[in-house]
């Protein structure tokens, strides 16, 4: 709909260019004003298309407002009507950017043509605005995504050459949305709109894989727990499937960006071990730890959720945690601190293929006997190096785990896959499966997935003559224009330039 503003001084003049308007075909909101100024007022106020302006208006004549309005609003379309034939005004009005000087007694046949010429013009502009804005928001997801998982400098770089980096060293934080099923293969297109609408804050919206989105968010201020519990609850009530959220530390630059996605893929892991939340965040951990708030029996539960994922990085930095509080405090009994520690080394035992109960005890005897602090953190220290060996003597084991994951995929991978049936596929848990497969590979289960359903896609394109839509179901996407949409983040073009190889840089360069 076009919003018009109709500046003359006589009304009658104003309700005659008003009645001609609606002869045209289209909508509009007309808007009205008796001189320049008050014209200026509604611009302010309006998101004004087209000015219709007589020249001589009192207070303000209609070159002066021409000459204004140009100044704050350079796309604005605007005609001009005078009952003077004066070659002079038309000089001037087309010198302050006017697009076109209508003589009064207007001729309805002479306004209709420029009513109608202006109006396509405004719309093909408009249009070619849309291609621009969509052109940007797909050279950034394309570029982002690629340097989220790749986190090479080069890509970065070469982003810098399409896109604004600014915008992305403006993003503080970010939120991981993740989802039980295929959520975002059938979303709505406008999804990332209602979740903005409904939360009234500027983020970019980049979407990972069918169950996966991140949301980059620019203000440093604020509580994005918050956020998090508002987008919980609001995605819990308009949608039917269980979501998960993964809240970021505060971050600066985009170099980082990699690791942040990293930190949130970690911190979602969480979901295994306490299926009653649904939101997930770094910060309030640290935050504890740093004021010393932490139980106990909340740091030996974290050390038990890290011995069963085998994450022996997060195993040391609990273990660190429970060093310093007891290394610098002397209100503890040793036998209270002995207690304390030997639970560490029991949990170590708790891992079936390591438990060795007289090795156990003697580990706990031994542990029993130090005479000072310093003796008891080494015995646990040398337990959790020998636990990190272990480990390592079994990755072989894991390796065909992960293997045997892989290979399902691969000839299984138009179905519908999910952690959880590839997980009882190995015998495994989600959660551990989740941790050794991205430890192996790379990359979590779901972003493997994608890559090998889009690189089968670009090989059924190159070697066949199925249509899109026919490969788009056979690679496991049940919506084509989310295939589509997926296909050119991959590969930076559209299926059908990629089929005809006219895609990759060539299309990224052109206009969209």
């Amino acid at each position: 709909m076009m919003n018009i503003l109709i500046a003359d001084d006589e009304k009658i003049e104003r309700e005659g260019i008003r009645y001609l308007l609606s002869l045209e075909k289209g909508e509009r909101r007309i808007f009205e004003a008796a001189n320049g100024k008050q014209a200026m007022q509604i611009l302010r106020t309006e998101n004004i298309d087209m000015i219709l302006t007589d020249i001589k208006m009192p207070v303000m004549d209609g070159l002066e407002l021409a000459r204004r309005a140009k100044e704050l609003f350079p796309e604005i379309r605007i005609v001009i009507f005078s009952g003077y034939n004066d070659f002079t005004f038309a000089q001037e009005a087309i010198r302050y950017g006017v697009t076109d000087y209508i003589l009064k007694p207007v001729d309805p046949d002479n306004f209709h043509e420029i009513i109608e010429k202006a109006e396509k013009n405004m719309r093909e502009r408009q249009a070619e605005e849309n291609r621009e804005i969509r052109r940007q928001n797909f050279l950034q997801q394309y570029f982002l995504q690629n340097y989220l998982y790749s986190g090479k400098k080069e890509i970065l770089e070469k982003a810098g050459e399409f896109v604004d980096l600014d915008k992305w060293n403006g993003w503080h934080c970010a939120i991981l949305i993740e989802t039980d099923t295929a959520f975002f293969d059938t979303a709505e297109e406008n999804f990332p709109g209602e979740l903005q609408k409904e939360l009234r804050r500027v983020f970019f919206y980049l979407n990972l894989n069918e169950r996966q989105s991140l949301l980059l968010f620019q203000d440093v201020y604020c509580d994005y727990l918050l956020v998090a519990n508002h987008l919980y609850t609001f995605l819990k009530r308009n949608y039917m499937v269980r979501i998960y959220l993964s809240v970021s530390r505060k971050f600066d630059g985009c170099e980082c960006l990699p690791e942040i996605l990293g930190q949130l893929e970690q911190q979602m892991e969480e979901k295994f071990y306490h299926p009653e939340k649904h939101i997930f965040s770094c910060e309030e951990e640290e935050l504890k730890m740093v004021a010393g708030e932490v139980q106990d029996s909340q740091l030996m539960q974290m050390i038990s959720e890290d011995i069963s994922r085998k994450d022996t990085e997060q195993l040391w930095k609990h273990f660190e945690c429970l060093k310093e509080k007891y290394s610098s405090n002397t209100q503890f009994s040793a036998m209270y601190i002995k207690f304390v520690f030997s639970n560490v080394i029991q949990e170590l035992f708790q891992e079936n293929q390591f438990a060795d109960e007289h090795r156990l005890e003697q580990e706990i005897d031994r542990l029993y006997s130090c005479g000072n602090i310093m003796d008891i953190l080494k015995v646990t220290e040398d337990n959790i190096r020998e636990y990190e060996k272990f480990l390592e003597r079994s990755m072989s084991e894991s390796r065909n785990e992960v293997a045997a994951v892989k290979n399902y995929i691969y000839q299984h991978y138009g179905e519908d896959l999910n952690l959880e049936m590839l997980a009882e596929k190995v015998y495994l848990s989600s959660g551990y499966l989740s941790f050794i497969f991205k430890k192996e590979t790379g990359m979590n289960l779901n972003r493997f997935i994608k890559v090998f359903r889009m690189e089968k896609a670009g090989e059924f394109l190159h070697d066949t003559n199925m249509k899109v839509a026919q490969i788009s179901e056979k690679v496991g996407f049940a919506n084509v224009s989310y295939f589509c949409r997926s296909f050119r983040e991959y590969y930076g073009c559209s299926p059908e330039s990629y089929r005809k190889g006219t895609g990759g840089d060539e299309e990224i360069s052109s206009e969209d």
